[in-house]
């Protein structure tokens, strides 16, 4: 076996080991801190935007919009 072949077996068991990593976050549901977490911080301190949709307003009260 040459140096390539354990070059190449070392990055499929990285590979590997990597992915049993992201699988077992997911299935063990571990901690999670930041945006998406659902810890309550972030909603807590940013004022909530309402949007609406309809038409623009007039841009001079004095005239109907066009």
């Amino acid at each position: 076996m040459g140096w390539q072949d354990v070059v190449a077996i070392a990055a499929v068991l990285a590979a590997a080991g990597y992915l049993a990593s992201l699988v077992w976050r997911g299935v063990a549901g571990g901690s999670q801190a930041g945006c998406g977490a659902s810890c309550g911080k972030c909603s807590a301190s940013e004022p909530v935007e309402v949007v609406t949709i309809g038409p623009a307003k007039p841009s001079r009260p004095d005239r109907p919009p066009v």
